[in-house]
């Protein structure tokens, strides 16, 4: 692997599931049919405050999340004034704990190393679209040497990248409180904030301090299958990675469904949207997105789950190419 990539994505994914392997003392309990920890996978969202969908551990526990995301995109861009180049790909590692003080209340922190550079998935990503009749779009038309990432607005540069960078991400931290329901189910609202310990240059932040409120229900419907909603607000601050182009609020929802394929198998499609980030600005910053997220959960003996998740942003050739999305989750009695 090129030595502008610190470690290769094939080493960290053998350290998740390896890393149960030896820890024997965790617990193997599922407080709900959980949501998987994906959140759209444009550099430019991963670096606010928009939040990744609740946990809720059970009373007493901690629970500890660790995904890893790729996510690679070539295209350009053009709108009223406004042009964008983005020929780049993207790496959040995302580390979260999260600690129940009883059967309501739970308080989450999160923080994450993010990498930005030219990456291995291009070949892949183009094969994959050919093999199945898709557009490659801006695929190998550029004739850029990534990274490569300009935001321009009225011939005033917002934005520029041309070197692999890395460093922090956004430290995100979220307090929920949920409500028991029949059968089951949960419901809840979360509270969560957005620090800005990241950098702009990097591309690992947008700058601000930023605020978000959601509501979510989780039901299980039968013995196999389980279904959930949210939806929320991110009020975005002072926003200095593309200025006065920040939305200052941001609608966010999610769905659910996951089915339990046997005793330690299960298949996730979950969704994940959000309205435009950004006003005046081509489609990459100025649409809404729609992430679906393709997963498959697997039991780590008696130590947790590992899931592995394929994601495409629609509508296509707007956003962000297929990312491929890792997660690991522990449970640990307190």
């Amino acid at each position: 692997m090129p030595d502008r990539c610190s470690s290769s994505p094939l080493q960290i994914l053998l350290a998740l599931i390896l890393f149960p392997a030896i820890h024997g003392n965790v617990d193997a309990v599922e407080p709900a049919p959980a949501w998987l920890q994906t959140r759209d996978s444009n550099p430019f969202a991963l670096a606010t405050g928009l939040p990744p969908a609740p946990v809720m551990p059970l009373a007493g526990h901690w629970q500890v999340d660790m995904t890893l995301d790729l996510s690679n995109t070539e295209l350009q861009q053009f709108g009223a004034g406004s042009s964008l180049l983005f020929d780049a790909e993207s790496r959040e590692t995302r580390f979260s704990v999260a600690y129940a003080f009883n059967e309501r209340w739970s308080l989450r922190a999160s923080f994450s190393q993010v990498w930005i550079g030219a990456g291995f998935l291009d070949q892949p990503i183009e094969r994959f679209h050919r093999a199945f009749g898709f557009d490659n779009g801006d695929r190998g038309l550029l004739a850029l040497q990534a990274p490569r990432v300009e935001v321009r607005r009225g011939g005033e540069l917002l934005y520029a990248l041309d070197r692999s960078r890395s460093g922090m991400g956004p430290l995100l931290i979220d307090s929920t409180r949920s409500w028991s329901l029949a059968d089951g189910g949960r419901a809840g609202l979360t509270l969560g904030m957005k620090l800005p310990t990241g950098s702009r240059s990097r591309l690992s932040d947008s700058g601000s301090t930023d605020g978000s409120l959601g509501a979510f229900v989780l039901l299980p419907v039968g013995e196999r299958l389980g279904v959930g909603v949210r939806a929320g607000l991110l009020v975005q601050g002072e926003n200095r990675l593309l200025g006065d182009n920040a939305r200052s609020v941001v609608p966010f929802a999610s769905a659910l469904l996951r089915y339990r394929l046997g005793e330690n198998w299960s298949a996730v499609l979950q969704t994940d949207a959000h309205g435009p980030l950004y006003r005046d600005l081509p489609d990459f910053l100025g649409s809404a997105s729609n992430q679906i997220n393709f997963g498959l959960v697997r039991r780590l003996g008696k130590t947790g789950e590992f899931d592995i998740t394929l994601a495409e942003d629609l509508p296509a050739l707007h956003t962000s190419d297929v990312a491929i999305n890792l997660g690991l989750r522990l449970d640990f009695a307190h």
